[in-house]
């Protein structure tokens, strides 16, 4: 029990800082304003990797909270740089980031559980 608390408060503390330099080092500098379309789908398929390998790896329901986390720790960060027009606040962005990072946990969760069921059962019933 106490690892499976240790595990998870250790991934959501890590998924909560690359959250925060994601938001703050790239999103509220305005670094993927640009009108190449490969870049701003290679970046959301990167993101959608990213939360599929990190419910995979932190195997626990309640990191489904930590994207709306994010949403409030990206507050104070304001509006992104920008050139062409009038941007979104960067925690609103977030939130509209959410509809693919909760569903992206939500199946790497999945496939773990999946994956270990799997595995616990005897070979011949495979």
């Amino acid at each position: 029990m106490r690892l499976r608390i240790r595990r998870f408060a250790i991934g959501a503390l890590a998924y909560l800082a690359v959250g925060m330099v994601w938001l703050y080092g790239f999103v509220d500098q305005g670094r993927f304003e640009s009108s190449d379309d490969w870049r701003n789908w290679s970046v959301i398929a990167l993101v959608l990797a990213a939360h599929v390998a990190f419910g995979w790896a932190i195997r626990e329901w309640a990191a489904l909270l930590l994207p709306i986390a994010l949403v409030f720790l990206a507050i104070p960060a304001g509006y992104p740089e920008t050139q062409f027009s009038e941007p979104l606040p960067v925690w609103l962005g977030q939130i509209l980031y959410i509809v693919i990072e909760i569903p992206a946990i939500a199946c790497g969760l999945a496939l773990r559980t999946l994956y270990d069921g799997w595995r616990r059962t005897p070979w011949p019933s495979r």
